[in-house]
């Protein structure tokens, strides 16, 4: 009974490890930019099939997707040629040199095999710029839409980007290796190194955002955006730059989550939309503005899932999902009490 247990805690910890950088990213996309990103998981998706090709030798089709991205920010940004030619010919210039940035990194990291954490990072300069460019295509151009409207956004993103997995990437599964092989006893349970990369990368990327957010310019500029868009533009502080950069982080802090949980469940075109929908119960116990909170939140649900997974593994999905009933019900009870 006790060897069970100390199992089902290993694996909700692991599981709510992986949820805490979705969570994290939830709640910085929405207090800097007030969207709700449903589309979130999609980067988990992309960190994994990314990493599975560049691993097996492959060019990864998220460089065609990034290619593609800027191709598509020059041609919508076309008027600036009107507007002033030169700063024009500079932005075409750097979104060229990006693109060009990207193809040779990827060739050198195909041509050096790289280990896996090589591979990590440079899947990882792929797919945080796409962030950016999402920002670029559907929150920048209508800042001031509502939240609803940005929901229905981020739900077509997601499809859209689910749909692109599947052309890319097909059907099938696709095993990733795992930073480490093997594992170490520990008691009665066996614990996989992979596991304790979790973990380091997870407190890495929260004390890491902490520092960045607290001790730099952009971070400061990141939390005044945060406290109250409307102010830090007055401020002077530019709020679709803060925007952009709340995505890119929010993307690669997902992409990386995916990088991690690809060894242990394979990557695979649909694996996204479940994990951040898990992500996503989790952070609304933190009303994705209180990321303490939606840390207690992912734990739960990583405990919820590991223990259902064991009790009744047809309804592990149905238990965690109906779990988002009693935090919202939670929330609206707190928020009545505070408004009082």
């Amino acid at each position: 009974m006790i060897d069970t247990f100390l199992f089902l805690l290993v694996d909700g910890l692991t599981n709510g490890l992986v949820y805490a950088l979705l969570a994290l990213s939830l709640v910085l996309v929405f207090t800097v930019t007030r969207v709700v990103n449903i589309a979130q998981g999609e980067y988990v998706m992309l960190g994994a099939l990314t990493l599975a090709d560049l691993l097996q030798g492959r060019m990864p089709g998220t460089l065609y997707l990034l290619i593609g991205g800027l191709a598509l920010c020059a041609v919508l940004d076309v008027g600036r040629w009107r507007r002033d030619w030169r700063q024009a010919l500079l932005y075409t210039a750097g979104l060229a040199a990006t693109g060009a940035a990207a193809v040779a990194l990827t060739l050198a990291a195909l041509a050096l095999h790289l280990p896996v954490i090589g591979m990590m990072a440079v899947a990882l300069v792929l797919v945080a710029p796409l962030g950016v460019l999402i920002y670029r295509f559907t929150v920048h151009p209508i800042p001031n839409a509502t939240t609803i409207v940005f929901v229905i956004i981020s739900v077509g993103v997601s499809m859209s980007v689910q749909g692109l997995g599947l052309l890319i990437w097909g059907a099938s599964p696709y095993p990733v290796e795992p930073i480490a092989a093997g594992g170490v006893m520990m008691g009665p349970v066996f614990i996989p190194y992979q596991s304790f990369a979790i973990l380091i990368t997870a407190v890495l990327a929260m004390g890491g955002l902490y520092l960045f957010s607290e001790f730099t310019l952009l971070g400061k500029a990141l939390q005044a955006s945060a406290m109250n868009r409307l102010g830090a533009q007055f401020c002077g502080i530019p709020v679709n730059t803060t925007g952009a950069l709340a995505f890119l982080l929010a993307a690669a802090f997902s992409a990386v989550s995916g990088m991690l949980l690809a060894p242990l469940i394979t990557a695979n075109y649909e694996m996204g939309f479940m994990v951040g929908l898990k992500g996503f119960v989790g952070g609304a116990m933190g009303g994705l503005i209180d990321y303490p909170l939606s840390l207690v939140g992912v734990m739960i649900v990583g405990g919820l899932e590991s223990t259902s997974a064991y009790v009744a593994s047809a309804y592990r999905d149905v238990l965690v999902f109906s779990l988002l009933i009693p935090i919202l019900l939670w929330r609206n009870t707190r928020g009545r009490v505070e408004a009082r």
